[in-house]
């Protein structure tokens, strides 16, 4: 093995409506979440590292996904932290006029709730939202 900025899926997940992109262990989990719904026409971009961000990488990924109608940025984090604020706009940017919509824990004061119980069930939301099919 070698370092790669971006991950992409393999050749089995190029036909897919959606991409999910992420950074982090979410990808770990929206992967088992994709294999639980057997939803193949779900593909998910890890993005290893956000600065510098690595366009170009990431332009050549975005392009192999010709039929992918939306993308969406997931994170764990609350929505005033983490990478979105960072990511969005180049996101938009580089979609080639796809819509980016983002699926991520609302603003807060802290990174996580507290209670271990709640923030389980925050993360099983994100997790399922991510996979929801809208407009």
């Amino acid at each position: 093995g070698a370092f790669h900025c971006v991950l992409g899926d393999g050749k089995d997940y190029l036909n897919a409506e959606r991409l999910l992109i992420c950074s982090g262990k979410i990808s770990h989990e929206l992967r088992k979440e994709r294999k639980k719904l057997d939803a193949n026409d779900v593909s998910i971009i890890t993005i290893e590292q956000l600065y510098p961000l690595p366009e170009k990488e990431l332009v050549s990924m975005l392009k192999k996904y010709t039929s992918a109608k939306s993308i969406v940025w997931v994170q764990e984090e609350p929505a005033n932290m983490g990478a979105l604020s960072y990511i969005r706009p180049h996101l938009e940017r580089l979609s080639d006029g796809r819509k980016v919509t983002t699926v991520r824990r609302s603003a807060s004061a802290s990174p996580a709730t507290g209670s271990p119980k709640a923030h389980a069930l925050e993360q099983e939301a994100i997790i399922k939202l991510a996979f929801v099919k809208y407009e």
